[in-house]
Parts: structure tokens; C-alpha cells; sequence
């Protein structure tokens, strides 16, 4: 788009349909919130979103990715609707409880003022009948994960008929097996002739395939480098065996240049997270809280709430908080146990960098990891990050190295280029000919 796009206020007063004194009182929450100038990705998926494309975006973590589809969502509900009068316009799908009630806390920022503009949280693990009762108020928005969504539908205390606009946020996780049906129940009680934003900071290749299928000619943004974490993040990895775990994390814990809180423990399992955390309370003496799936909602919106305010050094995570969030205030993170993807390592990791602040993310990886050594290799060593010798010599490195050698290979031979055109025609005419 170019440094010459207009800015976030410009765009929304050149908003067809929108009220003058609404836009001039969201152009002032926009600036009240903070959001000054615009962000690379808000500079293009803005523009866009407004303009009623499809989008399917892809962003680094933390760079602004929310206020990006929040805003044509605002701006759709702003809108003097053709019929009905009143109802739901826009859904906004994630898939955790804690980053639905992050955007809806953003929603309500922008939107404080503004007539007849009203949000509702739906999500597990809270009360249904609240929900229920706050679906009555004339809801222009709906902030949903997608199960509780479901369970509300089925018993149909919403209707879905006026929605113009939704969203599917974190959406490589949501197309996923698990939350991909889900997702598609959703999407077919609404209108075909919708408007669908899909973004996320990865999107590996099979979701982009059934992203392309839910969207209809969308525009495709990508800001950074594809599918790679946040450039504001200092990447380290660390050989770490095993038993040596817990006396390595210490070790990080009383650095001083490196300990820097409240630091954020991701572990992968809930039975480690509350071990570790315990751990950590006794040998360093920290104020130290393990957050999880099996807490009860109440429990882990205090938790979140805490970590925000400053109020814990050290929160021991599942992969809860490993998405969407902006946990401003980490500034490391340590990835006590290696994620199961570099998908979900790319997301753990940006908890460290958000909205252009610095940090440090700290992975420790062994022989148990070697599934993803290659991976690993190609994500960090671009970033000039030093990686441990026992990865860079380990034969499972370089036996995987070796078949996408041989892959890469086979690749280059059925390519049809101008100077291999005759080459394949040839071979093709040999093998028919011996058959």
C-alpha cells in the first residue's frame, strides 16, 4: 500500500454509511486506546476489510492484528442496516476463552459511546443462562468461541440471518480437525453473501487450502516473513537433557540479564504446569501461579488479569496462553518443553514480542524434539541466532536433511520449464516405449 495510504482516522471518516458523530467519537477511542498511526498490517487489511473484500491475512504476532478486523467489524455495525432493524451483524471466532475476552475488552474501547452497540461473550467454562440473558439486548456483535457458540444455536436463542461479517481469529487453529467442523457449523446458519476476515501469524499450506474455500476472491496479506516468528524477538535454543531441565530454568530465573518479569513458562502438560510451578515457588521463592485448562474460567481470568497487572514473576503455561495475546509486559519466555509444532512454537515464542517491543524467547530442545530438528534449524538459524551443536551434528538432522535434499530433487525434475520441456518429453516417450 505504500506510505501514502491514509491513516487509520482518515479511513474510517471516508466510510460510506457510517454517522459523522460516530466516526468523529471512534476516531477518538481510537486514539485514547493508543492506536496512534497504524501498524503495516492495519495499513492494509483496514483499506481492505472496509472496502467489503475477503481477507485472508498473515502477521507477525503482535502487530496489530485485532484492531485490524475489529474495525470493519465496528464499521458493519455502524451501518443503517437494509432488514431487520436490529440483530447480530458481525461474529468474531477464536479459539480460546482468554483471547475472546481480550477482543472483546478491545471491542468495547472502541466502541464506548457509540449508540445501540452492544457485545456478547460466549464462551465455555462461564455461566450459560448470563450469556443467555445477554443475548436479549439487541447484540450487534457476538465474541464466541466456537463450541459455546454452537450449544447457544442449538437451543436458538440467536439468530444468525443478519450477520454480514465474520471473523475467524488464530486461523490456523480453527481450521484445524477439532475446531474445523465446528467452525463450518457455524459459518453455514449465516449468510452466504457474508464478508470473512481469516487471520493468524501462521497459515500453514492445508489451511490456507480450506481458508480459499470459505472465502470467495479474497485478498491475501502477508506482513513479515511468512509463517516466521516476530523479528522483535531474540530466539535462543538450548540443548537441555531431560533431568537437567528444572536446574537450567533456575539458572535462567537468576540471571539477571536475562530475568526480566513476570516470565512466561510454557510446558505441555497440565500435570507439568502445576509441578513446575510448585518447583519454582520452592527452590526460587517466587511468586509463581501454574495456569491451565483444567483451572475453573473464574480462575484463569485472575490468573490473566494478574499476569497483566504485574502481580506474579513467573506463570507456568499449556499452550492456554500461547495464542493472540498481548501479554505487553513479557518480555521472556521460556519454552520449557519444545512445543509439538512450529506453528505453535511461532505463536509461544511472539508472547515475547508484542505490538514492537523487544524481548527474548528461550526453547530448550533434546533428542526428544528430534522430530522437528530440521524445522527448527530452517525457523531460527535465518535469524543469526547461534543453535547448540548437539542439534547441528545430530544424525537425525542430517538424515532430514538429506531426504529434502532428495525431495527438493524430484521436485526440480517434474518442474516444466522452457529449457526442460524437450528433456521430460523425451524421457516420457522412452518409458512409453519399453512399456
Amino acid at each position: 500500500m505504500g506510505k501514502d495510504h491514509p491513516g487509520s482516522g482518515e479511513v474510517l471518516s471516508a466510510t460510506p454509511g457510517a454517522e459523522d458523530a460516530c466516526t468523529s467519537v471512534l476516531s477518538a477511542n481510537l486514539k485514547k486506546a493508543g492506536y496512534e498511526a497504524p501498524t503495516p498490517v492495519q495499513m492494509q487489511m483496514i483499506p481492505v476489510g472496509l472496502a467489503g473484500r475477503d481477507v485472508i491475512a498473515s502477521a507477525d504476532t503482535g502487530s496489530g492484528k485485532t484492531v485490524a478486523f475489529l474495525l470493519p467489524v465496528v464499521l458493519r455495525a455502524l451501518e443503517r442496516p437494509v432488514a431487520p432493524p436490529s440483530g447480530v451483524t458481525g461474529i468474531i471466532l477464536t479459539p480460546t476463552r482468554e483471547l475472546a475476552i481480550q477482543i472483546e475488552r478491545q471491542a468495547k474501547e472502541l466502541m464506548v459511546g457509540l449508540p445501540n452497540m452492544r457485545t456478547a461473550l460466549l464462551v465455555g467454562g462461564m455461566p450459560l443462562p448470563p450469556q443467555l440473558h445477554r443475548l436479549k439486548q439487541n447484540i450487534k456483535i457476538i465474541i464466541a468461541t466456537p463450541g459455546r457458540l454452537l450449544e447457544i444455536l442449538k437451543q436458538k436463542a440467536v439468530e444468525l440471518d443478519g450477520v454480514r461479517i465474520v471473523v475467524v481469529d488464530e486461523a490456523d487453529t480453527m481450521l484445524k480437525m477439532g475446531f474445523q467442523q465446528q467452525v463450518l457449523d457455524v459459518l453455514e446458519q449465516v449468510p452466504d453473501d457474508r464478508q470473512t476476515l481469516l487471520a493468524s501469524a501462521t497459515i500453514p499450506l492445508g489451511t490456507e487450502q480450506l481458508a480459499a474455500r470459505l472465502t470467495q476472491d479474497p485478498v491475501r496479506i502477508t506482513i513479515g516473513e511468512k509463517n516466521q516468528p516476530c523479528s522483535n524477538v531474540r530466539q535462543i535454543v538450548l540443548w537441555v537433557e531431560e533431568p537437567s531441565k528444572k536446574k537450567k530454568l533456575f539458572e535462567i530465573l537468576n540471571d539477571r540479564k536475562l530475568y526480566h518479569p513476570p516470565v512466561l513458562v510454557f510446558v505441555d502438560c497440565k500435570l507439568g504446569a502445576d509441578l513446575l510451578c510448585e518447583a519454582v515457588q520452592k527452590v526460587m521463592a517466587l511468586n509463581t501461579v501454574a495456569i491451565h485448562s483444567d483451572k475453573p474460567q473464574c480462575a484463569r481470568n485472575r490468573i490473566l488479569k494478574g499476569l497483566l497487572e504485574g502481580e506474579y514473576e513467573v506463570v507456568v503455561s499449556t499452550g492456554v496462553l500461547g495464542r493472540g495475546l498481548d501479554l505487553v509486559n513479557v518480555k521472556l519466555v521460556v519454552n520449557f518443553d519444545m512445543p509439538s509444532s512450529m506453528d505453535e512454537y511461532v505463536h509461544q515464542v511472539g508472547r515475547a514480542g508484542r505490538l514492537g517491543y523487544r524481548g527474548t524467547a528461550i526453547t530448550f530442545v533434546n533428542n526428544n524434539n528430534k522430530r522437528l530438528f530440521l524445522d527448527v534449524v530452517n525457523r531460527v538459524k535465518p535469524t543469526g541466532s547461534l543453535l547448540p551443536p548437539q542439534l547441528l551434528n545430530s544424525p537425525h538432522l542430517h538424515e532430514q536433511q538429506r531426504r529434502e535434499r532428495q525431495r527438493s530433487r524430484k521436485g526440480e525434475d517434474t518442474i516444466v520449464t522452457k529449457n526442460n520441456l524437450i528433456d521430460i518429453i523425451r524421457k516420457h516417450d522412452r518409458s512409453t516405449s519399453k512399456k
